[in-house]
């Protein structure tokens, strides 16, 4: 068995960085998408005391902030910052005005990062490598 021929990716780790952070990416705009809808239910049904309602605005709170969490946290930890950075961007989730700022920075620097690693980025559909020219 011949293996002379067998080469190893050298862009291993930033092409794994760069699809955590595309996925972070996607679980931020969720997060995002799930709080304005909650946000517009809760107050299209202000005067209405329907326990359904009350319950899908919380169970949409609750998905905004755990993929708000889990997908700050996949970006940061893809963009090798510091355990404390990291951990302060996953608090500041807990903030509503620094929430989105933190996701711009983090939306920011995790698109240049997948540029990098030679990915095209959307929102809908996998990572694409971009077509070189």
């Amino acid at each position: 068995m011949d293996l002379s021929n067998v080469t190893f990716n050298k862009n291993q780790k930033i092409e794994a960085a760069a699809k955590d952070a595309a996925t972070g990416l996607k679980l931020l705009t969720l997060a995002f998408v799930a709080s304005i809808f909650a946000t517009v239910i809760q107050i299209a049904a202000e005067n209405l005391q329907n326990p359904i309602i009350n319950l899908a605005v919380v169970a949409l709170y609750v998905l905004a902030f755990g993929s708000g969490v889990y997908g700050s946290y996949l970006a940061a930890n893809a963009l090798d910052w510091a355990g404390y950075i990291t951990g302060a961007i996953v608090l500041g989730a807990l903030v509503p005005y620094l929430k989105l700022i933190l996701f711009i920075v983090l939306a920011v620097f995790s698109i240049d990062l997948i540029r990098r690693a030679g990915y095209k980025f959307s929102f809908l559909g996998p990572l694409r490598k971009r077509a070189v020219v």
